[in-house]
């Protein structure tokens, strides 16, 4: 008789276990990017298939280099549109984005370059509103000379040490959370372009009004100032994506580290209560023991969530495998991650299929962030 009773127990016990990935509190999200949609149907498409996927929020892009993918009071319309900086395209990318993924359950959040100026041999031509190339040329980013950034095949960056442009950033971010039911405001490229920029006039004029601290020390606060802008800008969670190795304590070869090589102090976005979440691109393979090892840093990442959330910034890499994919987000759940972002929407399509069949085959709500 007692056997019978452990058998049935044992059988009711594999019958109610939770599959291995059920997870019920997670935010599933997917950077959506501004190259990614051309017409309203391609944007509510994308909100149909990352919902069927098993996602819970999308990151859309909405201003790539001081440009604007809305109905912006302060930016142009981005070119990618319709050819030409400036010109309506008819339609309102954000619009559709935060009535069709909210139709689908999810999150919608307004995904901002914070420091990009612009991209490319030529300059922007002219618009209404001006680009800010044009206007404000003084924002600028320059080296140790005074050289300002010449234009070239990747970013020209605006200075963050320059409180107008700084000032700039939270303007957009109150305009979009003004006129938009958008659920969160995400702060990509939060940083300066590299160790020998900063040295523009305006920066300089501030640094001194500072009483010349340590430039690097200055330009690091320089650049938590303004996430802290946006977040006393908005009402909605503020997120940054963040450098995936903050300061490399295990001595790896050849590494770029976001504390000092471009001057982003993750851990003060959320010790100082300005950012709800980070996320950091750990775009690297789970490789237990060798040179950039998922896992190993977003343990480190872990420790600087400073009682809000860290999310764990998983790269959908072409050459990687779903299994590649699935076990970055295995281990960041190890590791606490209240969540994994993917990049991006064109290259995780494939993946499709294989998250909602298994690491996102059980439903989940992102977590409440209960000091808002």
């Amino acid at each position: 008789m007692v056997s019978i009773f452990y058998a049935l127990f044992a059988l009711i016990g594999v019958a109610t276990a939770a599959p291995p990935d059920a997870v019920q509190e997670e935010l599933r999200g997917i950077w959506v990017t501004r190259w990614t949609y051309r017409t309203p149907e391609d944007v509510q498409r994308i909100m149909e298939d990352v919902a069927a996927a098993g996602f819970n929020a999308v990151f859309f892009q909405v201003r790539g280099q001081h440009d604007a993918f809305y109905r912006s009071k302060h930016e142009p319309w981005a070119s990618d549109l319709t050819g030409s900086l400036g010109v309506d395209p008819g339609w309102d990318p954000l619009k559709v984005a935060v009535e069709s993924g909210h139709a689908k359950g999810l999150q919608v959040h307004a995904y901002l370059n914070a420091f990009p100026l612009w991209r490319g041999l030529n300059p922007p031509s002219s618009s209404k509103p001006a680009h800010a190339w044009h206007a404000h040329p003084e924002w600028i980013s320059a080296d140790a000379e005074g050289s300002p950034m010449a234009l070239n095949d990747t970013y020209v960056f605006a200075s963050p040490g320059n409180p107008k442009v700084r000032d700039r950033l939270a303007a957009v971010a109150q305009d979009i959370v003004g006129r938009y039911r958008v659920d969160g405001i995400h702060l990509d490229y939060i940083r300066y372009a590299g160790p020998e920029q900063g040295y523009d006039l305006e920066s300089m004029a501030a640094w001194e009004t500072a009483g010349r601290p340590d430039f690097s020390d200055w330009r690091r606060q320089a650049v938590t100032a303004a996430v802290e802008a946006v977040d006393k800008a908005v009402d909605v969670p503020v997120t940054a994506a963040v450098w995936g190795v903050y300061r490399n304590p295990w001595k790896w070869k050849e590494v770029s580290k976001g504390f000092s090589d471009y001057f982003q102090d993750a851990n003060a976005f959320t010790a100082e209560g300005h950012a709800d979440a980070i996320v950091p691109m750990v775009y690297w393979q789970v490789k237990p023991g060798e040179r950039l090892d998922f896992e190993t840093l977003m343990q480190d990442h872990m420790t600087r969530a400073n009682g809000r959330h860290v999310y764990a910034g998983v790269r959908a890499e072409p050459t990687w495998s779903a299994q590649d994919v699935v076990e970055a987000i295995r281990a960041a759940r190890r590791q606490g991650a209240h969540g994994v972002i993917l990049f991006e929407y064109s290259e995780g399509r494939r993946l499709f299929s294989e998250l909602r069949n298994g690491v996102f085959s059980t439903p989940a709500k992102p977590p409440k962030m209960d000091w808002r």
